[in-house]
């Protein structure tokens, strides 16, 4: 339980440094939209955010594959997915590597 506590308090301060109206926030916002179901959730939704970190290119799709997995596409995720703007990939993904590098962690 302890460790827990420990990265729910390390994920809450991490959010707390984001900028509002950020890119970060607006993936952020649309990974909160989503929901993960099935065996591991966990280990499956670690596996989706990692594949992106890897192939930051592919956000269009990953954001398909992510809205997909519980096979029920909600008006929350599209909303948070038209609220990402994503009609430069490159632009968006490069702008939210350069706020989370500004991240005081």
């Amino acid at each position: 339980m302890e460790s827990h506590k420990h990265f729910l308090a390390k994920n809450m301060a991490f959010l707390m440094l984001v900028s509002p109206n950020s890119n970060l926030e607006k993936l952020l916002k649309f990974c909160l939209a989503t929901r993960v179901t099935g065996e591991n959730p966990g280990k499956i939704s670690e596996e989706m955010a990692r594949k992106l970190m890897e192939e930051r290119s592919t956000l269009a799709y990953w954001t398909q594959d992510v809205m997909k997995i519980d096979d029920n596409y909600t008006s929350e995720e599209w909303e948070a997915l038209g609220n990402m703007q994503l009609t430069d990939i490159d632009q968006f993904m490069n702008q939210l590597w350069q706020e989370l590098e500004s991240l005081d962690l």
